[in-house]
């Protein structure tokens, strides 16, 4: 096969699945299958139209339905291969803890709660993931306010330097979903207030935006 190549702005009419880099970088993540990982973007995008749909338990817990035909058509594998990647994401097979599947019964396909990846980053004790989850019960948007008040910072997290440019409004995108679009004059306001905490600011109104739908 031959393929074109992408020419000014093509590589934009398309939608993606959005892998976090740090399931690629974090040694944390190493045991799991490319499939795994792969698998798991495509669970974390259902979790925002789960959101949207208001499937949220009695623990505020938003759960999706990915049935295990769904992963074989993701994924293009066989049945036996689709069950492993599952597994691999699954605590209670043996898998990393990404997933937690809990069965309905009468036939109904398994609810599956997805697991926050970023709640294994955490500074000084600080588990930045509880901050996000704050927010979505709340159904604010993060203020600077809110952020002042989280101490320290993790070097651990990727700052996501603008890799992808907005050449439409002169902004970079930022976070660990792509989604925060800052002007350069905006990302030197923000350090100057956060100094320190810019980088959990960012990450923690990512992943706000994502779940939501919304856009900054």
């Amino acid at each position: 096969m031959e393929f074109d190549y992408f020419y000014n702005r093509d590589g934009e009419r398309f939608s993606y699945y959005m892998l976090p880099k740090i399931l690629v970088t974090d040694r944390k993540f190493q045991s799991l299958s490319s499939d795994a990982k792969i698998l798991y973007a495509c669970l974390l995008e259902r979790t925002a139209l789960s959101f949207k749909n208001k499937w949220i338990d009695q623990e505020n817990r938003i759960y999706i339905i990915f049935t295990l035909e769904e992963v074989m058509e993701v994924l293009g594998r066989s049945n036996k291969t689709a069950v492993k990647v599952l597994n691999e994401l699954d605590n209670s097979t043996g898998g990393l803890g990404l997933i937690e599947r809990k069965k309905q019964g009468l036939g109904k396909p398994n609810i599956i709660y997805v697991k926050d990846f970023l709640s294994i980053i955490s500074s000084g004790g600080k588990n930045y993931s509880s901050e996000v989850k704050n927010i979505h019960t709340r159904s604010e948007e993060p203020t600077l306010q809110e952020v002042k008040k989280i101490h320290g910072t993790n070097s651990n997290i990727n700052k996501h330097e603008g890799n992808y440019p907005d050449f439409s409004f002169g902004k970079k995108s930022y976070g660990i979903f792509q989604n925060v679009y800052l002007r350069d004059e905006e990302i030197k306001e923000l350090k100057e207030v956060l100094v320190k905490d810019f980088s959990n600011y960012v990450e923690r109104l990512s992943a706000y935006l994502k779940s939501t739908g919304k856009t900054y």
